[in-house]
């Protein structure tokens, strides 16, 4: 101990190879508890709306709610209209006052303040009643969020529940549980380039530490004594990083929640992971950058006079990458049949798998590169670039790493988000843009009709039965469908209007409170509607005259003008019932479509920014564990300009072999993620865009900017060098 200690004090390169483990050992442990904190924050927002879940899930009890979403201004609103059933206390969450009686409202903050600034008809009206507090943030899934609680005396198409009370709510609900998914990824993928990074610190002095270990050995020390002074040094460098780096993740915790999810920001206290999380990892990152540096001295301490030999490697590993492969589809069978929380642990572990398998087999490409290049070279410096790779492929591919590792989660995320935002629910296109339609209507109408001065659409949804569930369609009015259904003809008379021929002429409705059925009959005129949505035929009333006056759906067509206005008139005197409007639907999708590229941009840019200076650790590295070599060229008339070439294409050129495999890897392995992601959301395209090779041009771009860091340590190197050692 004490000889590694005065190494410590005395050698300025084991300084600054401590320094560099410090900070590669802080940024993995921040970054590590940053991505494992996610759940918290994600378990946070479901407890805090567990009340909402609880709601819906159709419980016997005492009161009545009807949950949907309504839009303004671009902002979604989270509405539940609420009555009671029987009398009695109503236990309600944290944050909402008490349980809203008939004629009385609770308002979010953020949306009492938008009702206040707005005008009544367009926004106010829809929550008819006196306000009695506003919900606190025990209650709300973000700041600023919109939500309303509105009481009244019967909620028509409501579900039974016991209390708004809630519990312990699932973050697994949000998006499909695709957050949850996205984190776990990202810790797989991110976690490797810190391990690289932290790996390169670590090799900064490796060649001239095992001379060192060697020496000692030779001179009678104990496989103990080598081991001992090894661990120390790299135990100060890592104990100091992981401390700093748990310091580090509290501030980073604020700055997090600082990022949008789901339409909004985080409670400053969401994202901080648990204190027994906090110690595992503050413990474990030392004990295995330890672990690295004393498995490392096996040829030390057994063979120290071949401390200095080349590793060779062998073909095999390329066979662990078809090996991870087989894991990773595999979990994601797994993941599609199963359930739970540990359905993605073997999709994580197969991923995990790949991206291991890319670093082991990059050596061997590596040594092919070299060797081709030593057969073909035309210059000096390829020569020597050639040379270095084929003769020590595991440490000229180690730099590169953390670049692979990020080419490969940019080609990953590029080949999913396309595929992601065909899955995304934007609005469909079965009614008419400029149309709002009310579904499982089970109010009288009449106060809509007094509302508005312009015409409604009364219709009655259900499906054709021809021996089991048959297709969707309307009755109503063809003329008055027309108006708010898309590519719908109508022409004077009774008719159905469909692709072909209905299957079956037994009508049996879907939306109204108490269903109803009707015999079309015998005959009736088939004329042609293309519906490009869910509506598939629209039969004229006339052929179903037992169901006049029955109502499960209400169109309205709008004007920018009335949009508002409309949308008010809807909610305030149907309360409870789901809207279809193209603004609302298009908001969801937006803001999933916006956290997915803010999420990759992120991801993509840790990545990038890790395996780059790795890279560049790695390359300054191996300048100084080649001091004496460069010493001796320079000292025989070799110039620096050439010896600075050698050092580029050292980094260039396994970069850009291996980043064209790990370009495909990432393709394979984003394909198998969106099939899992399709499962999770249920429709969808699997598309492919050029775009997917792009991460291999900035793999290489970031790989030439690190490779520039060999020539500052290069230039402070003299034919003294060689002398000196």
């Amino acid at each position: 101990m004490r000889i590694a200690l005065a190494v410590l004090r005395r050698d300025r390169r084991s300084q600054v190879a401590t320094v560099l483990v410090a900070l590669g050992v802080m940024i993995a442990v921040s970054l590590v508890l940053w991505l494992l904190a996610a759940p918290n924050g994600l378990q946070a927002r479901a407890d805090r709306t567990a009340w909402r879940d609880g709601a819906s899930q159709g419980d016997k009890g005492t009161i009545s709610v009807a949950a949907s979403q309504d839009s303004y201004d671009g902002k979604l609103i989270e509405r539940f209209d609420v009555a009671r059933t029987e009398q009695g206390a109503v236990p309600v969450a944290a944050g909402i006052a008490r349980f809203p009686e008939a004629g009385e409202v609770l308002l979010s903050p953020a949306l009492a303040d938008l009702v206040r600034t707005t005008p009544p008809e367009k926004l106010g009206n829809r929550f008819p009643g006196r306000q009695i507090a506003e919900l606190g943030p025990e209650a709300l899934k973000f700041p600023g969020e919109l939500v309303a609680i509105v009481g009244h005396e019967k909620v028509e198409n409501g579900w039974p529940a016991a209390d708004l009370r809630g519990g312990a709510g699932s973050y697994r609900d949000d998006y499909h549980g695709m957050l949850y998914l996205l984190t776990r990824v990202g810790l797989v993928v991110l976690v490797v380039p810190c391990l690289v990074l932290v790996a390169s610190a670590a090799r900064l002095t490796a060649a001239k530490r095992e001379r060192r270990l060697a020496a000692l050995r030779l001179a009678g020390a104990s496989p103990r004594q080598v081991v001992v002074m090894t661990a120390v040094e790299t135990a100060i460098g890592a104990v100091v990083g992981s401390v700093l780096g748990v310091v580090l993740a509290r501030p980073f915790s604020h700055l997090t929640a600082k990022v949008p999810w789901e339409g909004g920001t985080w409670y400053p206290g969401d994202f901080v992971p648990e204190p027994a999380v906090v110690a595992a990892v503050a413990v474990l990152a030392p004990l295995l950058v330890i672990g690295a540096a004393i498995t490392g001295l096996r040829r030390v301490v057994n063979q120290p006079l071949a401390a200095e030999a080349k590793r060779g490697v062998r073909s095999w590993r390329l066979l662990t990458i078809a090996g991870a492969l087989g894991v990773f589809f595999l979990g994601v069978m797994y993941a599609q049949q199963a359930g739970g929380d540990g359905q993605f642990t073997v999709v994580l572990l197969g991923l995990g798998a790949v991206a291991l398998a890319l670093v082991l087999a990059g050596p061997v490409l590596t040594a092919w590169v070299g060797r081709f290049f030593v057969g073909r070279w035309r210059r000096p410096s390829t020569l020597l670039a050639g040379r270095r790779l084929a003769g020590d492929p595991v440490a000229a591919f180690r730099g590169s790493a953390g670049v692979v590792i990020a080419v490969f989660t940019g080609s990953m995320a590029l080949t999913m988000l396309p595929g992601l935002e065909s899955q995304v629910p934007y609005r469909d296109s079965t009614w008419l843009e400029n149309a709002i339609v009310a579904e499982q209507v089970t109010h009288d109408v009449t106060p809509l009709r007094l509302a508005l001065s312009g015409p409604i659409v009364t219709m009655l949804d259900g499906t054709i039965n021809s021996g089991g569930s048959g297709p969707y369609v309307v009755v109503g009015e063809c003329a008055d469908i027309a108006k708010v259904l898309t590519g719908l003809q109508c022409r004077p008379g009774p008719a159905v209007y469909a692709p072909g021929p209905l299957q079956g002429n037994e009508f049996e409705s879907s939306g109204s409170k108490d269903p109803v059925t009707a015999r079309l009959p015998a005959s009736y005129e088939t004329r042609p509607f293309e519906g490009s949505g869910r509506v598939s035929a629209v039969i004229d009333r006339g052929l179903l005259p037992s169901l006049t006056g029955e109502v499960s759906m209400v169109g309205v067509p709008t004007t920018p003008e009335n949009r508002d206005a409309v949308h008010t008139a809807l909610i305030g005197t149907l309360p409870g019932v789901r809207l279809v409007d193209g603004e609302q639907r298009g908001l969801f999708g937006d803001t999933l479509m916006a956290d997915l590229q803010r999420a990759t941009i992120i991801g993509l840019s840790i990545a990038a920014v890790l395996g780059g200076i790795g890279a560049a650790v790695s390359a300054a590295g191996s300048v100084i564990d080649r001091r004496r070599t460069f010493g001796a060229l320079i000292a025989a008339g070799t110039p620096i300009r050439v010896l600075a070439h050698a050092l580029r294409r050292e980094v260039m050129l396994p970069v850009f072999a291996v980043t064209i495999a790990a370009c495909g890897a990432g393709i394979v392995v984003g394909l198998g993620l969106l099939t899992l992601a399709r499962g999770l959301v249920g429709h969808g395209e699997m598309p492919i865009t050029p775009w997917v090779i792009a991460p291999v041009g900035v793999g290489v771009a970031v790989a030439l900017v690190a490779a520039l860091a060999c020539g500052p340590v290069l230039r402070g190197i003299s034919p003294r060098d060689y002398a000196a050692e």
